[in-house]
């Protein structure tokens, strides 16, 4: 993924009614399980940074770099890595908790990205998510026929995946999991899911 700094720029302004409908109070209730050593990946423009618990030691990934002069803004000491999943390199059982929000709809290959978080968890480790879904019947054929032309619109971005899958088949188990629809949503993203993961012999 390349820069975007116009997608950065409208960014917060497109997502301000989401947010102030319910999503904000959403990220707060899921980061509050955040603990330790903590992996952010694809932190955006930084909406997460006032959620989580002040002692936390917080690292984030951001390929783009629009994204990232926008999060810097918000916290100039934060910890950047300039990089995606596939491209990171931390040693086996790195972190206590994993974050995922509205980024999995983004990664190249959504099995790879979750086996490599798999095996950045520590053992006893939490992939914490909050992801958009597709929907089913009539709406989620609308995605898949939909997600060629939005992916260039909202860059990387895919309507028809379902993480929660894709975690079970990457050996997470999911063990918290509440289905849901985006507040202020729109035909295209609605359906959603929070909760969390953990590496399935620990569940």
């Amino acid at each position: 993924m390349g820069d975007h700094p116009i997608y950065a720029a409208l960014y917060d302004r497109l997502t301000r009614p989401m947010e102030e409908g319910g999503l904000a109070r959403r990220r707060g209730q899921l980061l509050s399980a955040a603990r330790g050593r903590v992996l952010e990946v694809g932190g955006g423009t930084g909406a997460n940074l006032a959620h989580y618990p002040a002692d936390v030691t917080l690292t984030v990934l951001e390929p783009d770099g629009a994204m990232r002069r926008r999060m810097l803004a918000r916290d100039p000491a934060l910890a950047i890595i300039p990089t995606c999943t596939e491209d990171a390199d931390f040693p086996p059982d790195s972190f206590d908790t994993v974050v995922c929000t509205l980024v999995l709809c983004t990664v190249d290959d959504l099995g790879g990205a979750l086996a490599r978080i798999r095996s950045w968890l520590r053992p006893d480790g939490l992939l914490l998510f909050l992801e958009h879904v597709q929907a089913g019947a009539a709406r989620g054929r609308l995605q898949t026929l939909a997600t060629p032309v939005w992916s260039r619109v909202v860059p990387g971005c895919r309507l028809d995946r379902d993480p929660v899958v894709a975690m079970r088949a990457a050996g997470l188990a999911v063990t918290d999991c509440e289905r849901f629809h985006l507040p202020r949503g729109n035909v295209f993203v609605g359906a959603a899911v929070q909760g969390a993961a953990r590496l399935r012999s620990a569940a």
